[in-house]
């Protein structure tokens, strides 16, 4: 392997500019992760707790149903975390939003 070959595949180091760059939008992205995972969740504990009412297991469907409001209450903090962010990135980086 020459030379050559070798510095052809080794990627450019990053900037400053481009490491936060990257580090943000690898944040955006698993706020999103996160805001999808906690809104399945929510909707399948809802199912669950649905379910479990219809049995007459009303403890149960309640207990679920509280659980259900902290993903709900977990999306909407990671929504506003998100926008805010999406926000800020598009100010530092005008060219990219």
């Amino acid at each position: 392997m020459s030379a050559s070959t070798v510095t052809e595949h080794t990627p450019a180091p990053l900037t400053p500019y481009s490491y936060v760059r990257e580090k943000m939008l690898g944040l955006m992205q698993a706020l999103a992760d996160g805001i999808r995972i906690d809104s399945l969740m929510a909707d399948q504990l809802s199912q669950i707790s649905e379910r479990a009412r219809l049995s007459n297991e009303d403890e149960m469907a309640d207990g679920l149903l509280d659980v259900t409001r902290q993903h709900r209450v977990a999306v909407l903090e990671g929504q506003g975390r998100l926008a805010a962010l999406e926000a800020r990135y598009a100010i530092l980086f005008p060219d990219e939003a």
